[in-house]
């Protein structure tokens, strides 16, 4: 439907139903019928008197723009706004809305005009005041802010949240004393709590009054003796301040009273970390993670601690100690176990490090890393069965993940399942986006697939792709010379591309033979024995070995030929003619 039909589908609505909407548009300042006669507020507020044709126009554009409001579309919304807002400024709900845009994109100025026009309207209307001291707010405009909020707390006494704002506000202009008295003030309405104690402290503490900060703890421990949490907090504060021995004296007192106190013994952790008694640390660490009564997530804090200074064999291994202690007391938490498999793997157990990090994965797959880190491992195995099933599974989590595809593409690869293979690199390659790297690694391992399945234009295409984009990469310039090779096709350039790699891998065994193996298809049999004589000095390959016996034969030394391919047999990787080769004495290609 186009704008315009929308637009006047709306008017229609607004002309059939008068009596749903115009109410509605009332309670945000606009006015009915009725209205029309209304004089001029005290606060100076006079509302525009709408022509019926007006009315409905700024009704169906408030509507349409409160639509595109609500689905998040504030820039459709803003501008149907502005087009109601040019038939009548004086609305209180347009302006409010208007100033809700403005504030979240930071246009402050217009957000503030359009705040303080609503309040116009409706100087008690609590929503739109509280918009007012958010722009004065966003403003840096702290004066301002207080006075609307001290309005509020006039018109709504019970709401806390206001007076925490005012203290704030005034923190921000470092009003010291009038926070202080305004936290006294809600102390004095609400009750007292920790937040308003610690608030308290830490501005005395900015005056250097540490004493008082001291007392404002004590009397919070004073209102209600028996909370032992209070008496931790206030163990905190000294630890804050430095005054380590007063902390330890308080926490000695608490564990006293309750020895299972979880806040009392991270508190000691702590201090004794900052003390360097890391005997101490480790064995509050332990207890903490023992305890079922500690949350999971103080949990992952402390292994992630642990994690984080285990750069030694003994820090390693005492990582270890705690995630089995945290895999046994929360043996079907994910963090648990993938903490587990860090310390495992962290320790070189790799084995058993991939068997935490899949248990982890079973729980909770949405977990992007953790799957890169299985199938690396996977990889590392040459576990190829398993890297496939584990892809296809990680892929259903993340099915737009380039890596997650080459890592399949990989695995289908080594099981010689080269169409899938082929599909997955594709795949990669189409996902990879400004990825060049994995792209580069998809196109290689695909041209090699392409080759394997004979589709030599295509294995071909990758390579040349590659070599558009990196022109010297030695794997794509060796690979493409010794398939052209195999061949027998493009000879000139299969060796152009040959002598390229070895000019800057003069000692790379596998390069040379693939430059010796150029040579022998060209027929250049000197050429190719002299370079597989440098091959063979760093390398006792099967198919140089091999290699290097087809050229002897080529140059008529049959008996050493069959000598090099008995070499070759014993050696292993030669082809499977090798056999043949050597019951007939006789080179078979």
């Amino acid at each position: 439907m186009s704008l315009q039909k929308r637009l006047f589908k709306n008017i229609l609505i607004a002309i059939l139903m008068p009596a749903l909407i115009v109410p509605a548009l009332a309670q945000k300042g606009g006015k009915t019928k009725s209205q029309k006669s209304e004089k001029t507020s005290k606060s100076g507020y006079t509302p525009k008197v709408l022509s019926e044709q007006d009315r409905i126009y700024f009704e169906a554009y408030f509507i349409e723009g409160m639509r595109y409001y609500l689905i998040g579309q504030t820039s459709a919304a803003l501008s149907f706004f502005d087009k109601a807002y040019s038939i009548d400024q004086t609305n209180g709900g347009l302006n409010y809305e208007i100033s809700k845009i403005c504030y979240s994109t930071s246009n402050h100025a217009r957000a503030l005009v359009t705040a303080q026009n609503a309040v116009k309207t409706d100087s008690r209307n609590q929503e739109y005041i509280i918009q007012l001291a958010r722009v004065y707010e966003a403003q840096s405009n702290f004066d301002e802010a207080n006075k609307t909020y001290k309005k509020l707390i006039t018109d709504f006494p019970n709401n806390e949240q206001y007076y925490y704002q005012i203290g704030a506000n005034q923190i921000q202009l470092k009003q010291y004393d009038e926070a202080i008295k305004t936290y006294a003030k809600i102390e004095s309405v609400f009750g007292k709590s920790f937040e308003l104690t610690r608030q308290k402290q830490q501005l005395f503490v900015k005056q250097n009054k540490i004493d008082l900060a001291i007392k404002e703890g004590q009397a919070l421990i004073d209102s209600d003796p028996n909370n032992l949490l209070y008496k931790v907090d206030q163990a905190e504060f000294y630890y804050y301040i430095d005054k380590k021995q007063e902390a330890k004296n308080i926490l000695d007192n608490v564990l006293k009273q309750d020895p299972d106190q979880v806040q009392a013994h991270v508190l000691y952790a702590d201090i004794y970390k900052s003390t360097g008694e890391e005997a101490k640390v480790f064995s509050e660490y332990k207890y903490l993670l023992s305890r079922e009564n500690v949350s999971v997530e103080t949990k992952q804090q402390i292994v992630q601690d642990a994690l984080k200074y285990a750069t030694t064999d003994v820090t390693k291994a005492q990582l270890l100690e705690l995630t089995t202690i945290f895999v046994g007391t929360n043996p079907n938490d994910d963090i648990a176990l993938t903490s587990h498999a860090d310390a495992l793997f962290l320790n070189n157990k790799k084995k058993e490090s991939r068997k935490y990090y899949s248990e982890a994965a079973k729980i909770d797959g949405n977990n992007y890393n953790l799957w890169l880190q299985i199938l690396t491992l996977d990889y590392e195995f040459q576990e190829y069965d398993t890297l496939v099933a584990h892809s296809t599974t990680a892929i259903e989590y993340y099915p737009n993940q380039s890596n997650l595809t080459y890592f399949k593409g990989i695995g289908y690869f080594n099981l010689k399942k080269y169409p899938e293979a082929i599909e997955a690199l594709e795949e990669t390659k189409s996902l990879a986006g400004s990825n060049q790297s994995l792209k580069t690694q998809a196109l290689l391992l695909l041209a090699d697939a392409y080759n394997e399945t004979k589709e030599y234009a295509k294995s071909d295409a990758a390579y040349e792709e590659v070599l558009k984009y990196d022109k010297n990469n030695d794997h794509a310039l060796n690979n493409y010379s010794y398939y052209l090779s195999l061949r027998k096709e493009k000879l000139e350039l299969a060796k152009s591309m040959s002598e390229r790699v070895v000019s800057r891998n003069p000692n790379e065994a596998n390069f040379i033979d693939t430059y010796a193996w150029v040579l022998y298809q060209m027929k250049d049999y000197k050429g190719a024995k002299e370079q597989l004589e440098k091959a063979l000095q760093g390398s006792t390959n099967g198919t140089i070995l091999e290699h290097y016996g087809d050229v002897l034969y080529q140059l008529g030394d049959k008996t050493k030929a069959v000598e090099y391919w008995k070499k070759a047999l014993a050696a292993g990787d030669s082809s499977t003619l090798i056999n043949k080769k050597i019951a007939d004495g006789k080179l078979y290609e």
